[in-house]
């Protein structure tokens, strides 16, 4: 069932009586998300236990394990579109969803008391679930009277009307599967879960600056994951943040003095990756639109850089320095000299600490991405992880009142330069050797075993790279083709997972503003393949309904290709199951 917007009554002045279990995901928006939590929970002393899952396998568990002792779970970016009543859980135990991943399960929406999903009305509304009446049958149309007693005359009546209640179910059945089928056809991402949980927070009065950073982080790894477009993100600004926005992020704000403020400003930003904490030249050379434009994989692509740096009126010398080195005057002349290269009307939050510290929200999400998402050790668990990035926001907030420090910041930007620039290189080989097949209805690109693949294993940098290497393959020519079909990418997995493939899907580049959600077909599609396979070696884990596991095997029983599918998609109707598995 729904909650809709009365989330202080209906939500948290109940799961704030009671030992709360907080089942998170182990992505950037639902730690922001789980912090504003614990911020509420700290402030009313409510008791709760963290578990950080990432897959269904590992919530189930989770709820298995605390099914005796806890009676209320929040689940954070996880649980909402796959139908949580076919798990076995505690009838006494009251679930409640926060979730950006749509569409959400039916079975979740119109379960009992026990799921209880957090959504906004004006989403709600536009989301156009279909009613229950439309979808379950009644007791009284399912029951069909098989008696035929009477003469001939009544059994030839009772024919006729068993007749047409026969064709009455089938219409109601067909009518029944295309409502299934055009709510289930794409999925998509809508609003941050942080943003969501910030909404919350002011409702029950305890919103500041540094839950609204928070929010705002959350919502930028949306962005940069390439899980929602600029219109989306900017729709979110306006229309949920704007109040925000007015409280904690004044026109004034250069009036907020002092090293124990946090003093957020809204202003138009650009898009390349870290530029604030590297060199203009460094950041240009693995951002999608410069790297496209001069094809800067190929032997003249450096020359084309210096060119179009030559034409923007930019000196080889500052571009290769630190851009925080840069004179003011002329790092504004700069900013305004890119901003009208790439023509975005892109904005964004940027925290100010002390006197000198700035960080953009997109590249501070970004840093969060590589530390939660990347493990410094190949047995680094998601948990340890997940305390490893969450220490980098609670050091950052500690930072404002002189209890903090940005070590642990610094360190996690420094390697997020470094991951990136492994994946542009990346990049650049599958362009140049051609790698990249075309195989019927889409683009397949196999990539080989190496270091730069382990990175992959990140969600956001296997959506980054899909989405860079499709523009890359559709900048090398002029054909229609190229841009009208998804690119199907398998990345093979190391470890205990060697012999694995992860497999990723990309929405044809021709598709890209086609509308303001990037809705997907993909994951829908390889569902549907799946439900047509008949090995056991399939296997559904990922929170993310294009997320699956599967395993080929030869006729001789020896294991051929194992793949797992995960963040993975193509149009059923385009795309037979056969050529997938």
């Amino acid at each position: 069932m729904f909650i809709r917007d009365n989330f202080r009554q209906q939500f948290y002045d109940i799961v704030k009586k009671d030992h709360v279990l907080v089942l998170t995901n182990s992505d950037v928006d639902a730690l922001c998300a789980t912090r504003i939590l614990m911020h509420l929970f700290a402030c009313d002393d409510v008791a709760y236990s963290m578990v950080v899952v990432d897959g269904w396998d590992s919530l189930v568990r989770a709820l298995e394990e605390h099914a005796e002792q806890i009676h209320t779970a929040i689940l954070i970016n996880c649980g909402s579109n796959r139908a949580l009543t076919s798990f076995e859980f505690a009838s006494n135990m009251t679930l409640y969803v926060i979730d950006s991943r749509r569409p959400y399960d039916l079975d979740n929406v119109y379960a009992e008391e026990n799921i209880r999903i957090l959504a906004s009305g004006i989403e709600l509304d536009e989301l156009k679930c279909p009613e229950a009446k439309e979808l379950f049958e009644s007791e009284s149309e399912s029951s069909e009277d098989d008696e035929e007693e009477g003469d001939g005359k009544r059994r030839l009546e009772d024919i006729e009307r068993r007749a047409i209640k026969r064709a009455r179910k089938q219409q109601w059945y067909a009518r029944r599967n295309d409502l299934l089928w055009d709510y289930y056809e794409n999925s998509w991402y809508s609003i941050s879960s942080a943003v969501l949980m910030l909404e919350i927070a002011h409702l029950v009065g305890k919103s500041s600056a540094e839950t609204m950073w928070c929010a705002v982080v959350g919502l930028n790894s949306q962005l940069v994951d390439h899980l929602i477009s600029l219109e989306a993100y900017t729709a979110v600004c306006i229309d949920r943040l704007r109040p925000f926005i007015r409280r904690y992020s004044p026109k004034n704000i250069s009036a907020m003095k002092g090293d124990d403020v946090l003093r957020i400003s809204f202003d138009k930003e650009l898009l390349l990756p870290m530029y604030a904490h590297w060199s203009l030249y460094k950041s240009m050379i693995t951002d999608e639109h410069f790297v496209c434009r001069t094809q800067f994989w190929q032997q003249r692509g450096e020359a084309k850089m210096r060119s179009l740096l030559a034409t923007l009126g930019l000196t080889l010398t500052e571009c290769k320095q630190m851009y925080s080195a840069l004179s003011h005057e002329r790092r504004r002349e700069v900013f305004d000299i890119l901003q009208k290269e790439v023509n975005s009307s892109f904005a964004s939050f940027t925290a100010v600490v002390g006197y000198c510290n700035k960080f953009n929200a997109c590249d501070f999400a970004r840093a969060l991405c590589a530390r939660l998402e990347v493990g410094q050790t190949d047995d680094e668990s998601p948990y340890e992880r997940f305390s490893a990035s969450m220490h980098i926001l609670r050091k950052f907030l500690g930072a404002v009142y002189g209890g903090g420090d940005l070590m642990s910041l610094t360190k996690a930007i420094e390697f997020y330069k470094s991951c990136l620039e492994s994946i542009v290189a990346q990049i650049f080989m599958v362009v140049n050797q051609s790698i990249i097949l075309s195989t019927g209805p889409f683009f397949l690109l196999s990539l080989p075993q190496s270091e730069e693949a382990k990175l992959l294993s990140s969600r956001h940098f296997l959506f980054t790279f899909a989405n860079f290497v499709l523009k890359a393959f559709c900048a090398t020519s002029r054909l229609k083709s190229r841009s009208s079909r998804p690119l199907i990418v398998a990345v093979p997995m190391s470890g205990d997972y060697a012999g694995w493939y992860k497999v990723t899907g990309v929405m044809p580049f021709g598709t890209e503003y086609a509308d303001s959600n990037h809705k997907s077909f993909i994951g829908r599609a390889f569902e549907r393949v799946i439900e047509r396979t008949t090995s056991r070696s399939v296997r559904r884990d990922s929170f993310d309904s294009t997320g699956d596991y599967g395993n080929r095997v030869s006729a001789s029983g020896k294991s051929q290709l194992r793949i797992e599918f995960k963040y993975i998609g193509v149009e059923e109707r385009q795309l037979a199951p056969a050529s997938l598995l």
